[in-house]
């Protein structure tokens, strides 16, 4: 009897003792910024995931976006002090041809980027972003929608974050399907395409638009090989994946883009400069409503799954998107 009740005081003793949820986190997140101090981005992931993921502790979720950003190659201290300027200093070719010249941009083979390791890293820190908080990935997550299941202080410090990541991706994804060189010259690269994808599926106004277009793309089925209709068929859900990641990139960044102007860029000159991009971008949201009135909501589509699956994103707006938008922020 009395070795039993010695057993059980013990064992109340070592439960009572044990570490609670949010300790266990907290001492994940220590170990993994500890690894990530080192670069050693694997470790840190793996620490983190065997935590199991947590949804609501904003410092979890920035740490182990930060570690698969790190796998993939990101840095923020590069972003600051070689890459945001590079979207103002070509801003004049195109608003968003800096993005292609970004460090992270480059990749050294053109199969499909969407099996590319460094790209697929990169997305996964994104969408834990995205979706903190236990946002649905069939909804759109918006910055407004983050807010609810955070502070002010951790809700702005997630979509600082997210908007470097989405840049970062964005710049890559341009620089593998715009067919840039490391200059940022859209079509200056190998693939020999001048267009994103191929429009043959838009209206008749798109078309001619892109044929009067004074702009590198010019032509209706200058498509990268990846995202060509005669490749992967006008109904190809692999062909609407790939295209669907473009929109939710762009759309994304500047849903974030106009409310960290001002924290991003602190000179002046440079605020305005994206300041003018913006701009430019909402006038050819515009101008492409006028000439495509059945757009419908491709325009502020923020998620993957939605932009995949929903019948009312078609591959016809998504080809009208890109014709208006990505070629006219990459130029």
């Amino acid at each position: 009897m009395l070795k039993f009740s010695l057993t059980l005081l013990i064992s109340i003793i070592l439960i009572s003792c044990g570490k609670n949820t949010d300790e266990k986190t907290a001492d994940a997140i220590l170990s993994a910024n500890i690894s990530l101090s080192k670069g050693d981005c694997s470790s840190a992931i793996n620490i983190l995931e065997a935590n199991g993921r947590v949804n609501d502790n904003a410092t979890y979720l920035k740490t182990l976006s930060s570690a698969y950003a790190c796998r993939a190659g990101f840095s923020t201290l590069t972003l600051f002090t070689t890459d945001l300027s590079k979207i103002v200093s070509l801003a004049a070719t195109g608003p968003l041809n800096g993005l292609a010249t970004f460090t992270t941009s480059p990749v050294g083979t053109l199969y499909p980027l969407q099996n590319e390791s460094t790209f697929m890293d990169m997305q996964t820190a994104i969408n834990i972003l995205l979706y903190a908080g236990g946002i649905s990935s069939n909804t759109n997550p918006s910055a407004a929608e983050r807010a609810k299941y955070f502070s002010s202080a951790d809700a702005g410090d997630i979509n600082a974050q997210l908007l470097y990541l989405m840049l970062a991706q964005l710049g890559k994804f341009m620089y593998v399907y715009g067919d840039s060189n490391a200059a940022g010259v859209k079509g200056g690269g190998t693939a020999s395409n001048r267009c994103f994808t191929s429009y043959g599926n838009t209206s008749a106004a798109i078309k001619a638009a892109i044929s009067a277009s004074s702009g590198t793309c010019n032509s209706v089925n200058s498509s990268h090989a990846q995202l060509i209709a005669g490749v992967d068929t006008a109904t190809s859900s692999t062909r609407k994946t790939r295209l669907c990641h473009g929109v939710v990139l762009l759309n994304g960044v500047l849903e974030i883009l106009p409310n960290v102007v001002a924290s991003l860029f602190t000179n002046t000159a440079d605020a305005a400069a994206v300041n003018t991009a913006i701009s430019d971008f909402n006038n050819a949201k515009d101008t492409l409503a006028a000439l495509d009135s059945s757009i419908g909501i491709v325009l502020t589509t923020v998620s993957q799954n939605y932009c995949e699956d929903n019948t009312t994103v078609p591959l016809k707006d998504i080809e009208s998107y890109y014709a208006g938008i990505f070629e006219s922020v990459f130029k």
